[in-house]
């Protein structure tokens, strides 16, 4: 059996989903076996991905990355008893955690990407039930933010800039929105304020709109922090 890796403990802090899930995956980076880069490299994804999996600082999981690991480390162990189903609920609960978007289950996105230039992000839509206003069937397109953090990991930060670029700058406000509460999620205050400022720089109809996104959401703070940018910050 691999050795297993020294972690600092889970904060007390952590919900039980989250709890749950990030236990997992620091069990299948042990399974696994050799460094978070090398594990990360070979299942397409991020070291700070997998790093931000294992604490438990993922607020939106995704699927695709979690299985890839799973199904990494029974190869490399074949003492691993865990299932996809059982790694899919795990997921599943910490979704569910967000009283602001309906996730059906099975609806994370895990396929479906489209092929886009240098820079503009891979993105997969999943049609999820009641997500807005109208409580009518809407798209809801999940940021792409571990692409964004393995270009970072891998100092390809002209794609990570052309990613923000194009989210802050010409992205549907829908978006853009999401990739700020994404960015949010993960930590990447830096990359927030850049798209704060990117979007502060589009007409006041385009502003108002990611304003409006970003409630619905529940994220007051980003909201104020972009009508502050604009001038325009009213009581929210």
């Amino acid at each position: 059996m691999p050795p297993r890796a020294r972690r600092k403990p889970l904060p007390a802090s952590l919900s039980p989903a989250r709890r749950e899930l990030a236990e997992a995956v620091r069990t299948l980076l042990d399974d696994a076996g050799g460094s978070l880069r090398s594990v990360a490299n070979q299942i397409h994804s991020s070291r700070s991905a997998l790093g931000r999996l294992a604490a438990g600082q993922v607020g939106y999981p995704d699927k695709k990355t979690v299985l890839n690991l799973l199904r990494l480390a029974a190869r490399k162990n074949p003492a691993v008893t865990m299932t996809e189903e059982e790694l899919e609920r795990l997921v599943q609960q910490v979704w569910d955690e967000d009283p602001h978007v309906a996730r059906p289950a099975g609806a994370l996105a895990d396929g479906g990407t489209t092929t886009a230039g240098p820079g503009t992000p891979h993105v997969a839509p999943v049609l999820v039930g009641g997500g807005d206003r109208r409580n009518c069937l809407t798209a809801y397109v999940r940021w792409p933010i571990e692409e964004l953090a393995k270009h970072v990991d891998n100092a390809r930060y002209e794609h990570a800039m052309g990613m923000l670029d194009y989210a802050g700058g010409r992205a549907p406000a829908k978006e853009a929105a999401d990739a700020i509460q994404a960015c949010r999620d993960w930590g990447l205050a830096e990359a927030v304020d850049t798209l704060l400022r990117m979007v502060g720089r589009r007409p006041g109809t385009q502003v108002l709109a990611v304003v409006g996104h970003l409630m619905d959401v529940g994220n007051i703070a980003d909201a104020r922090a972009l009508l502050r940018i604009t001038g325009d910050l009213q009581e929210v």
